[in-house]
């Protein structure tokens, strides 16, 4: 990610996410199409609590290491520039520190959107094209270390949001590349500790 900004909690930007799609016809066409994608992907600095039974609660902003991002769509264009998809997205981060402790972990979330996308003319041979998105979260997984205990936190529900823009090259009548930004976020979220308890990892925003 060469940029970041700040949104609420889990907000991610994916950067030179790459697309390969296979269209039942010409990209200017009506048709269906499907696609799959990946880059580099970095989460906003987010106020953080975490609460567990046998160590003393932490709270503050924490630090995310480099992330990757993943998923797949399959939609249809309608020739007029507009298009729709279902897609899912995946973000996996590393967790360095909360506050002023240090800690390991990793956060993981998947994510079914909705997109909608409008593409414009040609720009010699680029098509650029700008879209939205909203989605279920369909599961958010932390695994969080410190002082050698190791606690896993799970949740699922609730709306995401992306907004996305790029630019499209044509390989063939059938196949084309792109790259894109993706910013999205999904707001104030509670994991519960998998292990029982009243361990709970609450994020909210700055």
């Amino acid at each position: 990610m060469p940029t970041q900004t700040r949104l609420p909690v889990l907000a991610s930007m994916a950067a030179a996410a790459l697309s390969l799609a296979a269209p039942a016809v010409a990209q200017d066409r009506p048709g269906l199409y499907i696609s799959a994608y990946g880059g580099a992907s970095s989460l906003a600095s987010t106020s953080v609590t975490e609460s567990r039974p046998s160590q003393a609660t932490i709270t503050g902003t924490t630090s995310f290491g480099s992330g990757t991002g993943a998923g797949g769509a399959v939609g249809y264009r309608y020739g007029n520039g507009w298009a729709a998809e279902l897609a899912w997205d995946y973000r996996s981060h590393k967790l360095q520190r909360i506050g002023d402790t240090p800690v390991t972990g990793e956060f993981a979330s998947t994510v079914a959107f909705v997109n909608g996308y409008y593409r414009f003319a040609k720009l010699g041979g680029v098509r650029p094209f700008i879209g939205a998105g909203l989605g279920y979260v369909t599961e958010v997984d932390m695994d969080l270390g410190r002082n050698g205990s190791d606690q896993e936190y799970s949740g699922r529900g609730g709306l995401a949001t992306q907004v996305m823009v790029g630019g499209e090259v044509d390989l063939s009548d059938r196949w084309s590349l792109s790259a894109d930004l993706r910013w999205s976020q999904m707001g104030k979220r509670r994991l519960s500790s998998t292990q029982g308890g009243v361990s709970e990892f609450l994020c909210s925003k700055h």
